[in-house]
């Protein structure tokens, strides 16, 4: 029989708590700095202090960091982050109140044409009768082609067997699927020879087996020394076969490193990468 005298001898009851829970924590305000770039590197993207509000709202707070040639980066983050906002100021669509966006040395408007750009929804007119070939070589000219030239048709056709769609070049867009188009949008993107190329979200509205065959192709871009790359997704997969670095967004910049750093960190397991995604990520296992 315990007497009240024992009891109060006794430690506390367990609450599940391992030594694990008992090392210090880094103040949730503190970014996560890991193994960053060389600083002498070329950087195609320089994002810095980067501030920008839509009336009261403080969407981005002072992000800053940088891509350097042949890197391939994912950009995470909740829904809501604002990612959508610095992809807008990185493609010079959106103006920072405060700080700057450097493409190759060049203001985001200068380097626009430097960028290829796979956005996460496709604006076409589905009953207009257009072929992946002349999607890629409207978006050479800058517009729609009454005749495609023979240099034309072999740029093209070389990017989309890059692409592995080299079979729909002929097809009707609008009988494409959702891993079609994005085959055929990502060889639209690079037929411009980008210096940067930005993936936007490229997996959603994807099948399964097109997924796994978009994440292939991204996992090839990823080894590239010649061409850098931003992956915005929430896809589990990707990130971990495609980046050298991520860079985790929650209206600053919360954590930035290698992968291998990030997902091992103990402080970052409540960012959750995969946040927003997860109900998709349970169904197909990505």
């Amino acid at each position: 029989m315990t007497t009240s005298a024992d009891a109060k001898s006794m430690p506390p009851p367990s609450r599940g708590l391992g030594p694990a829970s008992r090392v210090p924590r880094r103040p949730a305000d503190v970014p996560f700095m890991g193994t960053l770039p060389p600083d002498d590197a070329p950087r195609v993207l320089e994002v810095a202090n980067v501030t920008k509000k839509f009336g009261d709202k403080l969407v981005l707070d002072d992000v800053t960091f940088h891509v350097p040639v042949g890197e391939f980066l994912c950009l995470c983050g909740p829904n809501g982050a604002g990612k959508s906002t610095l992809l807008k100021a990185i493609l010079g669509l959106v103006t920072p109140d405060k700080g700057s966006v450097r493409i190759a040395g060049l203001s985001a408007r200068e380097g626009r044409s430097k960028i290829g750009y796979v956005p996460q929804r496709k604006a076409f007119d589905r009953d207009f009768p257009a072929s992946p070939l002349e999607v890629i070589v409207a978006n050479l000219r800058g517009r729609w082609p009454l005749r495609i030239t023979n240099a034309e048709r072999e740029l093209a056709m070389a990017m989309l067997e890059k692409t592995g769609a080299t079979s729909l070049a002929n097809a009707q867009m609008r009988d494409l699927s959702g891993g079609e188009t994005q085959r055929v949008f990502l060889a639209r993107a690079l037929a411009t020879k980008p210096e940067l190329l930005i993936l936007d979200e490229p997996t959603a509205g994807v099948d399964v087996g097109g997924r796994a065959a978009i994440v292939d192709l991204m996992a090839e871009i990823s080894g590239s020394a010649s061409i850098a790359a931003i992956l915005v997704t929430h896809n589990l997969q990707a990130v971990a076969r495609c980046a050298e670095r991520v860079v985790y967004l929650e209206r600053t910049v919360r954590a930035w490193g290698l992968w291998s750093e990030l997902s091992a960190d103990q402080d970052l397991s409540a960012i959750q990468i995969a946040s927003g995604d997860h109900h998709a990520l349970a169904m197909d296992g990505d």
